[in-house]
């Protein structure tokens, strides 16, 4: 069913969960955890598949892993959920904002870091509960980002502790550690597909954590690559079901398309087999399931023109 949507000899579907190293003026990305699916052409059965794990760069200045962003085992999944719930503020609830006002500093709007260290100083929380209530619930996802702003070298005390453990963790990781690659390996593998090839993905940040890496790791693609970047539809899908993001934009796809196609639904079910070994489970953020999600939504968004 893809034939007819590229002309390279291969098209490959690719996402990447990312490390980020803070360097002095920005926030650069690398490749944490990388899925992939080729095609060939005049093939509906997938000619790779993989879920592979590049090295930690915990030597340098790291932002924290999470668990929305991380695939491992359940009981590694467990541990690091506790440890996290160190750094999580809970607007509702005045206990939790005076623990954690070491983290309030992280937070990436200087109008509720003066709001939560004022409740602190005076001990006051009406000043946060005579607040409309939707404008507590944009100040709680506000504070929800904060752990985008948290590394290595800027926590310290119990925090820096549960930094460190959360990293150990995932390093040591049952799943991680059977999907750790050496990337200049890798990449070289990659060379053969990569001579013809038509990338998909969604948005930039994929292609900017690649290219970072094949410097890192001193490799070269030879060949022009050519992209085709799925954001391109998220106007129509805000518009259409309110959100572009790529597993509710699957859904909403699958529901309103797939299972009424008969093609449409027989080719997601064979591809579904094909992953299932790789991905036992379908989760947003596990970089094979959106390499899924992109998948169908390519194939869905350009045969329903």
């Amino acid at each position: 069913m893809l034939d007819n949507l590229f002309t390279t000899k291969y098209i490959a579907f690719l996402d990447i969960e990312f490390q980020t190293l803070l360097k002095k003026k920005y926030q650069e990305p690398h490749i944490l955890e990388l899925g992939l699916i080729i095609f060939e052409k005049s093939n509906n059965t997938p000619v790779l598949i993989e879920h592979v794990n590049f090295p930690l760069l915990i030597d340098s200045n790291i932002r924290i892993l999470t668990t929305k962003y991380s695939t491992t085992t359940e009981k590694t999944e467990i541990l690091m959920k506790k440890l996290e719930d160190l750094f999580y503020i809970n607007i509702y609830d005045f206990d939790s904002i005076k623990l954690k006002k070491n983290i309030i500093k992280f937070i990436p709007n200087k109008q509720i870091k003066d709001l939560l260290n004022e409740v602190i100083e005076t001990n006051n929380y009406t000043l946060i509960s005579s607040q409309p209530e939707e404008k507590i619930k944009k100040m709680q996802k506000t504070i929800d980002s904060v752990y985008f702003n948290l590394f290595k070298e800027q926590i310290s005390g119990i925090h820096r502790d549960a930094f460190d453990k959360i990293m150990e963790l995932y390093q040591k990781d049952d799943l991680v550690q059977k999907r750790n690659v050496d990337p200049k390996i890798y990449f070289e593998k990659l060379q053969n597909y990569f001579k013809n090839i038509t990338i998909v993905h969604k948005e930039g940040m994929d292609l900017l954590a690649l290219n970072n890496d094949l410097k890192k790791y001193n490799v070269r693609f030879t060949k022009k690559i050519m992209y085709f970047d799925i954001a391109k539809y998220n106007n129509i899908f805000k518009e259409k079901y309110g959100t572009a993001k790529l597993y509710e934009s699957y859904i909403y796809l699958k529901n309103e398309y797939i299972l009424r196609n008969p093609k449409l639904k027989e080719f997601d079910e064979k591809l579904y087999e094909a992953l299932e070994k790789y991905m036992p489970t379908i989760k947003p953020h596990n970089p094979l399931s959106d390499c899924y999600f992109t998948v169908l939504v390519f194939l869905v968004m350009n045969t329903i023109k």
